[in-house]
């Protein structure tokens, strides 16, 4: 038998599983240029700190404040690794005369479900949340109204957070099918915003899923949406961003501190360069996609679309002991799921060249099977996948797609 590994279960484990194939089988694997790349040193991270791109370092602007120093951070359904940066920030704030009681940790959910103490462990560090208050920011209360944005966006934001004497924002930069790209002002919208905020922001203005041809992936400029949070952003005075990027293992190989804008862009060229992927010719009897590490976000079946020649087989890996995410109160609170339904009363097949769609997860849930077909198999058990692939006999070929943070740059160019 052919093995190969791919990670699975973020931030639960981080484990690698090794998936079989015949040993008559060809078997490629596709990988983004930073698959592998070195995690940046304790050194390299004091470097980026020490180095902001268009503003002052972190303890130049702590220096003297008496107030609320707060930090943001995204939750579990983002890689970010928040635990690597986070120690660096609070030496360099306890460094500028800030006092522990001073500092707070507000968990930048927008609309998902609220952390616990050891997500928020998990998410910056056991040493982090002993000695420092964190809370969940809450989309339903606790405001402070900033006017509009030009878009017409209501801006109701976290209330600790716009009345903060420093405001950073910690984040990581991946591809985005609306916003572009994560990071820096996605921290606002929706990150700390009301859940109203964030419902004009995603639906009134307009926007690349009311359209089934768009595609906003690594579109910055000309892109609405992501236009909106980043005036938002500056609207409520966030002072520092740090963006993260990171490799297969989810360690940091990219760190961008400083402007809104300025620092944001420059993480973003890197990002698009390390986690770029060109799919391979000629296509694939069998293409089988990773949804490591967002997996609880769902399956990104485009690796798929891009290598899997006609009437092949699909496989898709979910492996997370979340399965898919059961709470996005943006949607829920209007039905949304069962609104989706009735516009899709034969629903999708996912990879449309395949004959065979089969998703391999840690367990089978309602909520994930009513988003595809009820032709799609599903299955607990990677030996009953090998098996239902003898469709293909002896001599097939196969790409392994190790996650979901790659893409291809032919379909979605970078847009500055």
């Amino acid at each position: 038998m052919v093995e190969l590994g791919v990670k699975t279960n973020e931030f639960f484990g981080d484990q690698t599983i090794q998936l079989e194939f015949p040993e008559t089988w060809e078997v490629n694997e596709v990988k983004m240029v930073g698959h592998e790349a070195r995690p940046l040193t304790d050194s390299e991270i004091r470097d980026a700190l020490s180095h902001p791109i268009g503003t002052k370092t972190v303890g130049e602007m702590a220096r003297g404040k008496t107030g609320r120093i707060v930090v943001t951070v995204d939750d579990l359904a983002r890689p970010t690794p928040a635990y690597r940066v986070l120690p660096f920030i609070v030496k360099e704030l306890e460094d500028s005369g800030i006092a522990d009681n001073q500092i707070l940790i507000i968990g930048a959910i927008g609309t998902h479900h609220p952390m616990n103490l050891q997500d928020f462990a998990l998410k910056v560090g056991p040493e982090i949340v002993a000695k420092y208050d964190v809370v969940n920011h809450n989309p339903f209360e606790h405001f402070e109204e900033k006017g509009k944005t030009s878009y017409g966006t209501p801006l109701k934001i976290n209330y600790e957070f716009a009345n903060a004497d420093l405001r950073i924002v910690v984040c990581g930069v991946k591809k985005h099918n609306f916003g572009g790209a994560g990071g820096s002002g996605k921290a606002i919208i929706p990150g700390i915003s009301s859940i109203d905020t964030i419902a004009w922001n995603h639906t009134v203005i307009p926007h690349p899923l009311d359209d089934d041809t768009a595609n906003y992936t690594w579109k910055i400029k000309g892109n609405d949406p992501r236009a909106d949070m980043q005036e938002a952003a500056r609207r409520v005075g966030v002072d520092v961003t740090v963006n993260c990027t990171y490799n297969n293992n989810r360690d940091l190989i990219g760190l961008h501190i400083g402007d809104l804008d300025d620092a944001w862009l420059e993480a973003v060229r890197f990002c698009y360069k390390m986690h770029s992927a060109k799919p391979p010719a000629p296509k694939a009897d069998i293409v089988v996609v990773n949804a490591y590490p967002i997996a609880n976000q769902g399956i990104d079946w485009s690796g798929a679309i891009d290598s899997l020649g006609e009437g092949g087989s699909a496989i898709a890996i979910s492996q997370h002991p979340w399965g898919l995410a059961a709470v996005h109160y943006h949607e829920e609170r209007k039905l949304w799921w069962w609104s989706r339904l009735q516009e899709y009363p034969e629903r999708p097949w996912p990879v449309p060249q395949a004959g065979q769609v089969i998703v391999y997860t840690k367990f089978v849930t309602m909520k994930e099977k009513l988003q595809y077909s009820d032709k799609v198999e599903w299955t607990t058990s990677w030996q009953d996948v090998v098996k239902r692939l003898d469709v293909h006999g002896d001599k097939a070929s196969a790409m392994v797609y190790h996650n979901k943070l790659q893409f291809n740059p032919d379909k979605a160019p970078l847009v500055l």
